[in-house]
């Protein structure tokens, strides 16, 4: 599981400095090191993506009829959450994992801090002023994580880069990858 110190270590300049002198089993321990990094963010930000979603639904909700009953939006939840969030463009895609990463735990609970699930099921008791405030505090959270995601996708690429040269010079060499642990 990668922490925060380890995540400040990561995303050090230093710490994809040189690549091209580390040995090739250091890169893919670095490479794997920044996946579950990402991983851990990419998660957290969907989280909190879906709290702000459903926050957004509520103001707009509120704004079109003015109404605090919240079981239209109960009855729109699946539409709220399903929205595709898509890409501008396949190659911007990144592959989703299908579980909870360990590394994840570290941004649930300042997410749990700012909306918990106590409070989107209390959504109908908030005011107006209360939900904006919410949203603005999970957008600005959001922005955070997403700046994360990007550092991070910035050093897996240039490992990935790293390794992919040493495959076409032949300094490293395919068969290793079942050798190397």
């Amino acid at each position: 599981m990668v922490t925060v110190g380890d995540l400040d270590r990561i995303l050090d300049p230093a710490y994809h400095a040189d690549l091209d002198e580390r040995p090739t089993a250091d890169i893919r321990r670095m490479r794997a090191e920044c996946e579950d990094a990402e991983e851990g963010v990419s998660y957290a930000r969907r989280l909190l993506q879906g709290r702000l979603d459903i926050l957004r639904a509520e103001l707009l909700r509120r704004d079109d009829n003015g109404d605090v009953d919240a079981s239209d939006l109960l009855r729109e939840l699946p539409a709220i959450l399903g929205t595709d969030q898509g890409h501008s463009s396949p190659a911007q895609a990144r592959s989703t994992r299908l579980r909870v990463p360990a590394s994840a735990a570290q941004y649930e609970g300042r997410l749990d801090d700012i909306a918990n699930g106590d409070e989107l099921a209390a959504i109908g008791g908030h005011d107006i002023d209360r939900l904006r405030v919410l949203v603005d505090e999970l957008t600005a959270y959001e922005q955070e994580l997403s700046g994360l995601r990007r550092q991070l996708f910035t050093r897996i690429d240039a490992l990935r880069d790293e390794l992919a040269r040493r495959y076409k010079d032949g300094r490293a060499d395919v068969s290793q990858l079942l050798a190397d642990p």
